[in-house]
Formats: structure tokens, C-alpha cells, sequence
């Protein structure tokens, strides 16, 4: 095996590690870790680095009677006043 080739090699399982560690960073934080890996094997660095200063994702849940995004955590709409307390509420406070 020449050093080219040797070198080849190498500079592919770094590219591979580092999508990896994109990905798992990405995914720990909400986002899609199939999309950062490949962002990770194109731009193994730089990738990691944006992954890493990342704001945790949170979805937004909708309120059935303005049809508004509201935030996970509230338990009433803030634009209209609707009561957003489910059933699981419920069963948590037992």
C-alpha cells in the first residue's frame, strides 16, 4: 500500500468520525442526525463545531382553539386562555 493511498484511507474514517460525532452531537440536541451527519462527512470540521454551539431544539405544540404555537410547557394558551392540561397531566399529578 503506497502512503497515498494509506493517507486516502485515513482522511476518510476521520471524515466518518467526525459526521459521527456530528450526528449523536445534533441528535442529543433535537435535530436530525441523518441530515448533520451528511453535513458532517462533507464539512467534517466545521460542522462539529456549529453542532456543538447548537440550541437545543424544543417543538412547539399547537392550542386546538386559536391554532397558535404555543410553548410544550404551558398548560394555558397565552393568545386566547384555552386550558392545554391533557389527560397525562392528570396521571402525572397522582
Amino acid at each position: 500500500m503506497s502512503p497515498k493511498n494509506a493517507y486516502s484511507i485515513l482522511a476518510l474514517i476521520l471524515a466518518l468520525v467526525f459526521a459521527a460525532a456530528t450526528a449523536k452531537t445534533a441528535s442529543d440536541k433535537g435535530r436530525s442526525p441523518a441530515l448533520w451527519f451528511v453535513a458532517g462527512a462533507l464539512l467534517p470540521g466545521i460542522a462539529l463545531i456549529v453542532a456543538l454551539f447548537l440550541e437545543e431544539y424544543r417543538s412547539f405544540k399547537t392550542c386546538p382553539n386559536c391554532a397558535r404555537r404555543v410553548n410544550p410547557d404551558a398548560r394555558v394558551c397565552r393568545f386566547c386562555g384555552y386550558e392545554l392540561i391533557t389527560y397525562d397531566d392528570f396521571r402525572a399529578a397522582l
